[in-house]
Formats: C-alpha cells, sequence, structure tokens
C-alpha cells in the first residue's frame, strides 16, 4: 500500500469521489458507542481543500452524535469502475447564513421545504483527515486480468490499494 500526502493525497481523492453524488456517513452515538449510517450528498464544489459540505437538519440524530463527538467516516463506491473510498475526519455543525446561500441548490428543498430560511437548516462541514482507497484498472485491463488468470493459474491484477494524508 503506498501513501499519498496533502496536495497529491487531496487531488487523488478528489479525483475518486468527485463524480459520486452519495456517500456513506456515519458518526457515532457517545452513550452506546454504536455508530450510525446514512446517506449523505455532498454539495458541489469545484476542487477538493480536504472539507467537504453538506446540509443537514439542526435536530437530527446525526446532529446531535456530531455535537458529542466529531468524528466521522465517510464512504464512496463506484461499482460501475470498481473504485471504493473510505475517509475518516472530523464533523462540525456551521451556522453561516452566506455559505447557506452561496452552497444552496433548489434539491435541497426536498428537505428544508421553506428554502434557505429554513429553520431547521444548518451546515455539516467534514475536514478530512485520512483516507484509504482502492482503485481498479478499467474495464478492458481488468478482463485481460482475468483472463490471464485463468489461463496461468496466477492472481489476477484487481487494482491499487493506497492511502492518503491529506494534513500534510
Amino acid at each position: 500500500m503506498h501513501t499519498l500526502y496533502g496536495d497529491e493525497a487531496r487531488a487523488k481523492i478528489w479525483t475518486l469521489i468527485k463524480d459520486i453524488k452519495v456517500a456513506m456517513m456515519a458518526t457515532w452515538d457517545e452513550d452506546s458507542h454504536e455508530s450510525h449510517a446514512r446517506p449523505m450528498m455532498a454539495l458541489e464544489t469545484d476542487d477538493f481543500d480536504g472539507t467537504l459540505w453538506f446540509f443537514t437538519g439542526k435536530h437530527s440524530r446525526k446532529a446531535d452524535e456530531i455535537r458529542d463527538d466529531h468524528d466521522a467516516l465517510l464512504t464512496y463506491a463506484d461499482p460501475k469502475a470498481m473504485n471504493y473510498v473510505s475517509v475518516t475526519g472530523r464533523a462540525a455543525l456551521v451556522d453561516d447564513r452566506a455559505k447557506i446561500d452561496e452552497l444552496w441548490t433548489d434539491y435541497a428543498k426536498i428537505w428544508f421545504p421553506e428554502g434557505k430560511d429554513d429553520p431547521n437548516l444548518t451546515l455539516l462541514r467534514f475536514d478530512a483527515n485520512t483516507a484509504e482507497f482502492w482503485e481498479a484498472p478499467n474495464a478492458v485491463v481488468r478482463s485481460v486480468s482475468y483472463l490471464k488468470a485463468l489461463v496461468t493459474g496466477d492472481k489476477p491484477d484487481i487494482g491499487t490499494v493506497g492511502r492518503a494524508n491529506m494534513q500534510h
């Protein structure tokens, strides 16, 4: 497993996750020590500086768990490309009306029917620390590798496993 650092790490992770619209976000219940995961859609940005933004409800279980324990995990899956990423980081709730205006999309009205002024609306800021990724070769290369493995008995090349440290 190779490790990437800083800008190179952020660029690699962004390449793998930018087109995946929904991630699973796990947070932890301070009392039961159980994790709870739910699908979350990251808000559109042009680049990745280590921070991802989400809209969330101020009064949700997720918000309560983040207030108690800022550790969070995002997992991304792109089964078609066979790329998978898990990102650990710190989550925080942020009440920033200007940032909400900047990131607002009409799609968010599904959850926040009163729009940008919905009293339950807040931002969830996720600051990535580290990530692990599995990146498979394209479909043609995978197919050739599988065929070669059938003929030779060798294991196929199923991809690259890597680690990204985004804090350095």
